[in-house]
């Protein structure tokens, strides 16, 4: 953060502008209280989504999010294995990105039973 920038915090992320955080304002009633979350990530390195991932996380739970734990999703990004466009061309990463979309489906609907929106 540059000295002409203020700083701004929503949980552990620093923000550059007092508008970056309306997603998390007014306390108690932002836009993630107790809705369904999940976190993933690719990185072309071994653990760079899983550092900012953990950030997100925090994030997350100061939004007071209901955040899906397990599976964790750390996707090795590599050029070949998605189109242009960002299909998934490798069938094994595909497979495991569709497993991990039917587990946020299933943690979905067991948040919204229990906390249903209004």
């Amino acid at each position: 953060m540059g000295p002409d920038r203020v700083g701004y915090f929503v949980g552990s992320l620093p923000l550059y502008s007092p508008d970056s955080d309306w997603a998390s304002r007014p306390w108690g009633q932002n836009s993630f209280d107790h809705l369904p979350a999940a976190v993933i990530g690719a990185s072309v390195g071994q653990i760079g989504t899983a550092v900012a991932q953990q950030s997100l996380r925090g994030v997350l739970s100061f939004c007071n999010a209901r955040q899906m734990t397990a599976p964790e999703a750390y996707v090795h990004f590599r050029p070949e294995y998605f189109g242009p466009d960002g299909e998934v061309l490798d069938e094994s990463t595909a497979g495991f990105l569709s497993g991990f979309m039917q587990e946020f489906r299933v943690h979905t609907e067991r948040v919204l039973t229990v906390i249903p929106r209004s």
